[in-house]
C-alpha cells in the first residue's frame, strides 16, 4: 500500500530512545516500528469484534459447521462478518 500522508509526532527523549533500540533490535527502521504499532492498535480489530467473528463462526458450527472448500468457509465467514461490523466498510 503505497504511503501518502506525513505526520509529525513529538516524543520524549526517552521514549524515542527506547524505539531507536527496538528498532535497531528488530533490523527495522523507526517509522516502520511506529506504523507496525498503529497498524496493530488501530486497525487491528478489538477483542470484542474478535469475539463477534468467534461467536458467528460457532454458530455456524452449530447448524452442522460451514461445508465445502476452504475457499467456501471463508467466504462465509466474511460474509458473517461483514454483516456484524459493517462500519469497517463506512466511508469517512
Amino acid at each position: 500500500m503505497a504511503k501518502d500522508k506525513r505526520v509529525e509526532v513529538l516524543f520524549e527523549s526517552q521514549q524515542y530512545k527506547r524505539l531507536e533500540e527496538v528498532a535497531q533490535r528488530e533490523g527495522k527502521a523507526v517509522g516502520a516500528l511506529i506504523r507496525e504499532a498503529v497498524a496493530k492498535y488501530v486497525v487491528a480489530p478489538s477483542e470484542e469484534e474478535r469475539e463477534r467473528a468467534w461467536e458467528h463462526f460457532f454458530s455456524l458450527v452449530g447448524k452442522g459447521g460451514p461445508s465445502g472448500s476452504p475457499e467456501e468457509i471463508k467466504e462465509e465467514i466474511l460474509k458473517g462478518y461483514d454483516e456484524d461490523d459493517a462500519r469497517l466498510y463506512e466511508a469517512d
